[in-house]
């Protein structure tokens, strides 16, 4: 499926987007908009209930299947609106013109033009113009802590409104860490390495990457922000090939096994279907590299919506995007507490009820002040960032490799695949 993917890449950058007319058609009859997305994120009763209002502007839904929305670009028959698992990779799709430009239909709508949550909305926002939104957004760093767990190894609370340190961090999780019981201080949930990475340099005035994001930097300062992950897993702080976790780092919080994770605000409803949750834990916000230094967070861009490029009723199109995320499906989210709505309006919707709802959304509305897109480079997909990273890791933790050998192995392996990716747009 990876060499189909690269392969269709390649043809589109090369200039195979001739391989179909594209654009507008004025429709002489009723239409039917094609939704790439998994039914959790539009859902059947909202489809129905858009169908029955909208006889003329009919949806069907599809799976998400990126390799098949590629091939259909390039035949002229892509789906009409499809999900992005994350934001962070807009600038990827948009540098091989799969999305349409959304910027004027923005302006020009009074639902959402004025009412655009920028800051945790910004990893849609690529070049000067707005490719499409995030469903709901989540401030990824901050975290979620077992109260108990604190008060049994006599540590106090985190404070809920000052940033502790990544060094302040990393020591209270090696004091909460009993590996031998199968407790670890911290788990670094999938690819967000890379994404706390970029949060880590951003603070530091640095980037992940040189020459127009073709190849990572190899400055110390960058290179000791990624041995930072490495240390975790040394350490018996996180999870490693010794003393491991089953399931993710989310199920196994709520089974004890972590005293805290950074997963922000969106965990939070996760964490609700644990009796006594809003006694158990608590929240603090991300962390800061200097104390009381700069502040960013993000958002991995979030799960959202864009349009295709090649649909042929963008205005039909427009018209669903704006409904959902403004009207009913964007109400009904907010009020579920799963995310941060991407219009301001709706985010007085979000659950507040009790201390732990109160404390995670203010945190949440807080670091949006600081929030920047990721530093994924547009050359490359965030799940090759996970899986280079992955296999050095593992070469480090069996004892392969040094520090700065594993970082080495990772910055060759994305290097190649940061050439590959310019070769993909023609450069």
């Amino acid at each position: 499926m990876k060499k189909i993917l690269i392969l269709l890449l390649v043809l589109l950058a090369f200039g195979f987007q001739g391989w179909a007319a594209g654009g507008t058609e004025a429709p002489t009859g009723p239409v039917t908009l094609r939704i790439m997305s998994p039914a959790s994120d539009f859902t059947d009763e909202w489809i129905a209930a858009w169908n029955t209002a909208n006889p003329n502007i009919q949806l069907i839904r599809e799976e998400v299947n990126q390799a098949k929305w590629i091939a259909d670009h390039l035949a002229g028959t892509p789906a009409d609106i499809i999900n992005v698992g994350a934001g962070a990779d807009i600038p990827y799709f948009a540098r091989r013109n799969l999305l349409l430009d959304l910027t004027k239909y923005f302006s020009g709508s009074s639902k959402i033009g004025p009412d655009i949550d920028k800051e945790g909305s910004g990893s849609y926002f690529f070049e000067n113009k707005w490719y499409g939104l995030p469903k709901d957004y989540n401030n990824v760093t901050a975290i979620t802590y077992n109260k108990e767990m604190f008060t049994k190894a006599g540590i106090p609370f985190p404070s809920q409104t000052v940033p502790m340190t990544y060094d302040e961090f990393y020591a209270l999780a090696k004091k909460l860490s009993q590996p031998a019981k199968g407790i670890f201080g911290t788990e670094i949930h999938g690819n967000w390495s890379t994404f706390i990475a970029s949060d880590m340099a951003y603070m530091l005035g640095k980037t992940l990457h040189v020459e127009n994001q073709s190849k990572m930097n190899g400055d110390p300062v960058v290179r000791n922000i990624w041995k930072y992950f490495l240390r975790l897993r040394k350490d018996n702080i996180s999870s490693n090939l010794t003393n491991t976790l089953s399931g993710w780092a989310g199920s196994a919080f709520q089974s004890d096994n972590i005293a805290m994770v950074q997963l922000g605000y969106w965990y939070g409803a996760s964490c609700a279907a644990i009796p006594g949750f809003d006694q158990k834990y608590g929240w603090a916000p991300a962390p800061v590299m200097v104390k009381g230094g700069t502040r960013v967070t993000n958002s991995l861009g979030a799960t959202g919506f864009v349009i295709s490029a090649k649909t042929k009723y963008p205005d039909q199109a427009f018209k669903v995007f704006e409904w959902y995320m403004a009207d009913k499906p964007g109400i009904e989210r907010a009020e579920t507490g799963w995310g941060i709505p991407p219009l301001k309006s709706l985010q007085s919707k979000l659950p507040y009820g009790n201390a732990f709802d109160k404390a995670r959304k203010d945190i949440a509305l807080e670091e949006v002040k600081y929030m920047r897109p990721p530093q994924t480079s547009w050359y490359t997909r965030n799940e090759v960032y996970l899986n280079n990273w992955k296999e050095a890791e593992r070469e480090y933790l069996s004892g392969k490799l040094t520090e700065d050998g594993a970082i080495d192995m990772f910055y060759k392996s994305m290097n190649e695949a940061l050439a590959l990716g310019k070769q993909e747009v023609g450069e």
